[in-house]
């Protein structure tokens, strides 16, 4: 196929993800387990900048409402968190990261990427999360990290490393 068919094609490749963390593909949501699985675990930044999501050798730019990063598990671990991805992936988090944002969702900062916590994984919190007078903070192995004011999506931003445009991730492994 040439390189402009093939550009146009991920173009319109119909694929959104939502501010609740659900695909949605030409309109229709996307349902099936696996398939769910497969996209957030090729969720990419693409060589651009831009979203994409990866299935095989086979990738298309991905609209994202939100966040193109979930969490869906997150646990204390002393003064540090370790989160699960919607993508499976395991990584650490910086408590101090931590970010109230519209809709009192939570976000966190994963690999540089902005991460939103889902409903769950912030229940997960709420035995450690407090407020005072300044504000909510969050308290791990007898430290408190402030819980600062998320700046909402952000914008495109070109990779940092060389490489294709099939190849860059901000997911461990890919």
């Amino acid at each position: 196929m040439d390189p402009a068919t093939l550009q146009l094609l991920r173009e319109q490749s119909g694929l959104r993800l939502d501010k609740e963390g659900r695909f949605w593909h030409r309109g229709g949501l996307v349902e099936h387990a696996r398939t769910l699985a497969a996209l957030h675990q090729g969720v990419h930044r693409a060589a651009d900048g831009r979203w994409a999501t990866r299935i095989g050798k086979d990738w298309g730019y991905l609209e994202v409402e939100d966040a193109a990063l979930w969490i869906r598990r997150i646990e204390p671990s002393g003064t540090a968190l370790r989160a699960q991805l919607a993508s499976g992936a395991w990584v650490d988090v910086d408590p101090a990261t931590l970010a109230a944002g519209s809709d009192d969702a939570l976000y966190a900062r994963v690999q540089g990427e902005r991460a939103r916590l889902t409903r769950a994984a912030q229940v997960s919190l709420s035995d450690h999360l407090h407020e005072d007078g300044r504000g909510f903070f969050l308290s791990l192995g007898g430290e408190s990290f402030g819980i600062g004011r998320d700046g909402g999506p952000e914008p495109v931003r070109l990779q940092e490393s060389s490489g294709s445009s099939s190849r860059g991730s901000a997911l461990p492994g890919k």
